[in-house]
């Protein structure tokens, strides 16, 4: 083998060893993601006071912005951002298990813990400051509680097999219920269609 040869056979297993390395915190740069006013997002419903909003990131590009993955949606992961406005004046609780995205054709999705994404899509379980593991689970919507007069948010991330297809067009997220704590029931359900906060190059990859 002529040292031409060995070289570019030595540039290529590089670039195999370098894909196949997990992400370093030191490598990862941790982004804030701004909420904005909820009614400002076009993607939103309102139920007794309560209104919840969702903002798609239907793309590797827009999912970049808020998480320092550039083939975030590519590999099968599809973040939405919920952002949740108590303007009544009683306590709530939020259940994140039962959220669900139902597709044009019925099919549902379950939300896929953001460990699990980050294990899958960076191969880093590290939890120092700066690392992908916390920045995705900091960002996660949780279970919690909404005092009376304010707005919580955070992601929840859908799977794919098929990342070609934008998983949002056409799609809805499925909220069952929002349990008013301080009158003891059930508020909603809210169902929130996503097309309105889809660029209309993104709602034709249905």
């Amino acid at each position: 083998m002529n040292a031409m040869k060995t070289r570019h056979l030595s540039f290529a297993v590089f670039l195999l060893a370098a894909r196949a390395m997990p992400l370093s915190s030191g490598d990862y740069q941790a982004k804030t993601v701004a909420v904005q006013p909820v009614e400002s997002y076009p993607a939103r419903v309102t139920v007794e006071q309560v209104t919840v909003a969702v903002d798609p990131y239907a793309n590797d590009g827009k999912s970049r912005t808020a998480f320092d993955v550039k083939d975030l949606n590519s590999k099968g992961y599809f973040p939405a951002h919920v952002i949740i406005k108590n303007a009544s004046g009683n306590h709530l609780a939020l259940r994140t298990r039962n959220i669900v995205l139902v597709s044009p054709k019925g099919q549902e999705y379950y939300t896929t813990p953001a460990t699990l994404v980050v294990q899958d899509v960076v191969g880093s379980t590290s939890t120092k400051s700066g690392s992908p593991l916390l920045d995705f689970t900091s960002k996660e919507l949780t279970n919690l509680s909404i005092e009376p007069g304010t707005v919580v948010n955070g992601f929840v991330f859908f799977y794919t097999p098929e990342p070609k297809k934008n998983l949002f067009a056409g799609s809805k997220l499925h909220i069952p219920s929002i349990r008013d704590e301080t009158a003891q029931k059930d508020l909603g359900p809210f169902d929130v269609s996503l097309d309105p906060a889809l660029p209309a190059a993104e709602i034709r990859k249905k």
